[in-house]
């Protein structure tokens, strides 16, 4: 197992690219460098959440609970190397002692590797190689990463209000209306 721990002055997530064609990133900051990893849209809104929940789990009276979400210039992506990997599963972890929250990643494909079949039985799954980061923070940071992030997943593509799907800049094509696109004439 590959895990190392990063106590960042910034904890950030943004995208980049045009709506539909967008990809997400989680980025932390500071003495050490930059490192920046890739993750699902929907990762983040989950991530932020969660992060939101578990503050208000710290104290009912959070700040959180009240605050509208709004983009923060400070927790903009840095320009940087390619990300490192892609995230797969994530953990969250509160420290009452030091009032550190800890938010640790890991590489998709990491975990347990399937045993499969042999000799008639199932054979038990084997630890893969797991690289990990766990990330230190302060709660103000977890504050401003939650309103920044739920910003950013909120700047997505508008919803069909019919279908629910995300309708796309060129027009979209709704179940809910058959998906028929408009008829065109020929000739």
């Amino acid at each position: 197992m590959s895990e190392s721990t990063v106590t960042p002055v910034v904890f950030t997530a943004d995208y980049l690219g045009r709506p539909g064609e967008r990809t997400f990133f989680i980025q932390a900051s500071g003495a050490t460098g930059v490192r920046t990893f890739t993750l699902e849209k929907e990762q983040v809104g989950v991530l932020a959440e969660r992060l939101r929940e578990l503050l208000l789990a710290i104290d009912s009276t959070d700040t959180i609970r009240t605050t509208e979400p709004a983009r923060d210039p400070a927790l903009s992506l840095v320009a940087t190397d390619p990300p490192e990997w892609r995230v797969g599963s994530m953990a969250l972890a509160y420290d009452e002692a030091s009032d550190n929250v800890y938010v640790v990643i890991e590489e998709v494909g990491a975990g347990l590797e399937d045993g499969g079949l042999e000799d008639g039985g199932l054979e038990e799954g084997q630890p893969a190689d797991v690289t990990s980061i766990r990330f230190v923070l302060r709660r103000d940071q977890i504050r401003a990463f939650v309103l920044h992030a739920l910003a950013v997943v909120a700047e997505g593509r508008p919803t069909c209000q019919l279908c629910g799907l995300p309708m796309d800049p060129d027009g979209h094509n709704c179940p809910a209306s058959n998906g028929h696109r408009p008829h065109h004439r020929l000739g």
